[in-house]
Order: C-alpha cells, then sequence, then structure tokens
C-alpha cells in the first residue's frame, strides 16, 4: 500500500497522526496541508484528546533513554547496525535528530536510499521492542501504540521526505499493527479514554 494513497490520508490514523504531530511540533505558517484539509482540520478538534492522552503516555514511563542492545533479539531481527543507531538516534535526538542525522554521511545516505515502508516497519518495531518488552507487549497495548505515534513525529521532522510519506506510512503501520484492538476498544476515542488500566486480550 502506498503512504500517498487516499485511502490512507483520509483514515481515522492518518488525521490522528497529523493531531498528534501539530501537538508535537508547532507548525509553520504556509505549510502545505494534506488533500483533507476540512477533514483534517476537524480532526485536531475531533481527535484532541486522543492525541493529548498518547503523548501523555510517550512522556510518561517509556524508557526513551535506553538504548537498544545490540545484541537484543530485536536489533538481531532487524539485522542492521544502521537500524540500531537509528533508534537509539530517535530515542535520544529530540529536536536535533534532523541535524544529527544530516551531518552523519552514512546514516542520510541510507534513509536517502531505503526509506519504504519496510524500513519504516523495522524501525518502529525496534523502537517499540526497545521501551515495551516483548513479554509486555500483549497487555501494553496503549504503550506500543503511543509510541508509533512518536517514531511518526520524529521521523516526520527529518527533511529527507515527503511528511505525506511518513505520515502514510504510520497510518499503514497502525492500521495492519493495532485497528482490531482499537476496533474492539470502541474506536480511538473510547480506547485512549480514562486512565484505566488495559485488559490483557
Amino acid at each position: 500500500m502506498d503512504g500517498d494513497s487516499p485511502l490512507i490520508t483520509c483514515s481515522d490514523e492518518y488525521q490522528l497522526l497529523e493531531t498528534y504531530c501539530q501537538k508535537r511540533r508547532k507548525p509553520s505558517p504556509g505549510l502545505v496541508q494534506s488533500a483533507c484539509i476540512l477533514e483534517a482540520q476537524s480532526g485536531d478538534e475531533r481527535f484532541g484528546d486522543v492525541a493529548e492522552k498518547l503523548a501523555q503516555i510517550a512522556d510518561n514511563g517509556l524508557c526513551f533513554d535506553e538504548g537498544l542492545e545490540p545484541d537484543s533479539p530485536v536489533a538481531k531481527e532487524a539485522n542492521s547496525d544502521v537500524i540500531v543507531r537509528l533508534v537509539d538516534l530517535l530515542k535520544t535526538s529530540g529536536d536535533e535528530l534532523n541535524e544529527t542525522i544530516h551531518c552523519n554521511q552514512e546514516l542520510l545516505g541510507f534513509l536517502q536510499q531505503t526509506f519504504s515502508y519496510d524500513l519504516f516497519k523495522k524501525l518502529t518495531k525496534a523502537f517499540i521492542t526497545s521501551s515495551v518488552p516483548e513479554f509486555l507487549q500483549s497487555r501494553k497495548k496503549r504503550e506500543q501504540i503511543a509510541l508509533a505515534f512518536e517514531v511518526t513525529s520524529r521521523l516526520k521532522a527529518l527533511d529527507l521526505h515527503p511528511m505525506n510519506r511518513v505520515m502514510g506510512y504510520g497510518a499503514q503501520y497502525l492500521q495492519e499493527n493495532f485497528a482490531p484492538w482499537v476496533k474492539q476498544h470502541g474506536g480511538w476515542e473510547k480506547a485512549f479514554v480514562g486512565d484505566d488500566d488495559e485488559e490483557v486480550h
């Protein structure tokens, strides 16, 4: 599925990602909006509370400061030292990520030449697993979802590719990995309302 597909860009996941990214970074005046301008604007109102909750989850209690161990199963599955380094940068660089990537010619070249949905998926999975151990993942869906939003937000900030490609990849990843859980919990709004402990499903 192409990250620029109208089906993706008009999806709830894409609109929620836009709202989340707007909460994480105030957009510069004059930025080009997606093809679903009216829906995206109403998406901010519709998904504002959900995006806020996702940001709180990402900010509270998740281990952004710990790196991904090169010998970990996730690193071995990613099969790339570059993935491990990128995950570490995504976790530690914050707003300086773009500058850090542009200063590292190896990482810059790798991202420019190989950025695809497959790479996005590997990075996101490695990022999530480095913060939420696999044995807890069945009980920590909210945390995993929040981390997927955070990865998308941080990758969107890079000046390497069209922003809508990263957003499309993020929406696709969310649909493929978390749509059944979100649907089972009554949709995005209901799944992230309140501070109830998650049920194991």
